[in-house]
C-alpha cells in the first residue's frame, strides 16, 4: 500500500490519544447500549443510533482541539469533521485492497488526523475477524492515522465479550493498538 509500510507506528500523542478513545467511548456509550436492542437491529440501524452521540462527541474534541474559536465555529467544524457512510450528502473515500473497496462506516478529520470507525456486530468469530481485518486495512493504507473498531457481541452469553477477561485476548487487542493504532472494543 502506497505511502506507508505495514505495521509502522503513526504518532500517538497524548491529544491524539485522547481523541480516539472520545470516539470510541462515544459509540460504546451505557445510553445506546442500554435504550436499544441492539441483538434485534441490524447494524446499519446501530450506526445511524451512533451518529448522534458520535456528533455531540465532535463538539467536545473539536472544542479542546480549537480553544480559541467561537462557539459558531467550535459547531461548524464539528459537523465538518464527521463523515458518515449512511448520509446521503457525504462521501466517506474507500481504501482498494486486493480489487476490493473498504469503506469505514466513519470517518473523523480534525485538521490532518483522519481517524476510521468502523462497527460491526455479531456472535461469532468470523465477525470479529472481518472487522479487524479492515481495520488492518485501514490503518496500513497510508489515509488514516489510526482506527477505532467496535464490535457489538450479540451472543446470549456474551461469551465474546467475556473473552477479554483472557490474558492471550488482551494482549492481542494491546497489539493492534500498539503496532497499528487500532483501539478496538466490544460491548
Amino acid at each position: 500500500m502506497a505511502g506507508h509500510r505495514v505495521g509502522k507506528k503513526k504518532s500517538k500523542s497524548e491529544l491524539r490519544t485522547w481523541i480516539v478513545d472520545q470516539i470510541l467511548n462515544a459509540i460504546r456509550g451505557e445510553d445506546i447500549f442500554s435504550t436499544l436492542d441492539y441483538k434485534k437491529k441490524n447494524e446499519a440501524f446501530l450506526k445511524q443510533y451512533m451518529h448522534q452521540p458520535l456528533q455531540r462527541c465532535m463538539l467536545d474534541i473539536v472544542r479542546r482541539v480549537y480553544p480559541k474559536v467561537s462557539p459558531a465555529t467550535h459547531a461548524k467544524k464539528a459537523k465538518d469533521a464527521l463523515l458518515w457512510e449512511g448520509d446521503v450528502k457525504t462521501n466517506v473515500s474507500h481504501v482498494r485492497f486486493l480489487g476490493v473497496q473498504h469503506r469505514p462506516d466513519f470517518v473523523v478529520e480534525i485538521g490532518e488526523l483522519k481517524i476510521a470507525v468502523e462497527v460491526k456486530r455479531g456472535e461469532k468469530g468470523s465477525a470479529i475477524r472481518e472487522g479487524i481485518g479492515q481495520s488492518l486495512v485501514y490503518s496500513c493504507s497510508g489515509k488514516f492515522q489510526f482506527v477505532v473498531y467496535l464490535f457489538v457481541d450479540t451472543s446470549k452469553d456474551k461469551r465474546l465479550r467475556n473473552s477479554l477477561q483472557q490474558s492471550a485476548d488482551a494482549a492481542f487487542i494491546e497489539s493492534l493498538w500498539n503496532e497499528f493504532n487500532v483501539r478496538f472494543a466490544i460491548v
